[in-house]
């Protein structure tokens, strides 16, 4: 009974790895990229009225087609985190859509994700990186890779 036991709990976490493979990230950048941070130090916040700093947002971020299940979205929530910490993230905002919403036979959910560097933490060098990605987007000149 206990093999049963551990073969069912193997077979739910399977299938939840498997539902967050079929899922696809896009990043939008919308400042430079900064040195790692780690993702245990990144905040994540739920509603930008909670944000007390001076930051830049530095992409947007979507995890998208996850099942909308509590530990799905928590594992999409945990990519995001790490994908964020890899740009240079010091915080993320969470947002999603729901496709239920609008009447889906099979509803996923995107997780919406913004990036957020706080001012405070950036230095002369990391400025001027934000100046010049900020002019040459203006410019039309920004090389996308």
């Amino acid at each position: 009974m206990k093999k049963l036991g551990f073969f069912a709990l193997l077979a739910a976490v399977l299938a939840g790895c498997a539902t967050l493979d079929t899922s696809s990230l896009d990043w939008i950048p919308i400042g430079p990229e900064f040195s790692p941070t780690k993702v245990q130090d990144l905040e994540v916040i739920a509603s930008a009225q909670e944000i007390k700093r001076a930051y830049g947002n530095i992409g947007l971020l979507r995890v998208k087609n996850l099942k909308p299940d509590r530990e799905v979205l928590k594992m999409g929530v945990e990519r995001g985190k790490k994908f964020a910490a890899s740009k240079g993230a010091d915080a993320i905002l969470l947002g999603q859509y729901n496709s239920a919403s609008d009447g889906a036979q099979d509803p996923r959910v995107t997780l919406i994700i913004y990036a957020i560097k706080y001012l405070d933490t950036v230095n002369d060098k990391d400025l001027k990186a934000m100046e010049d990605f900020e002019v040459l987007g203006i410019l039309n000149e920004r090389n996308e890779d």
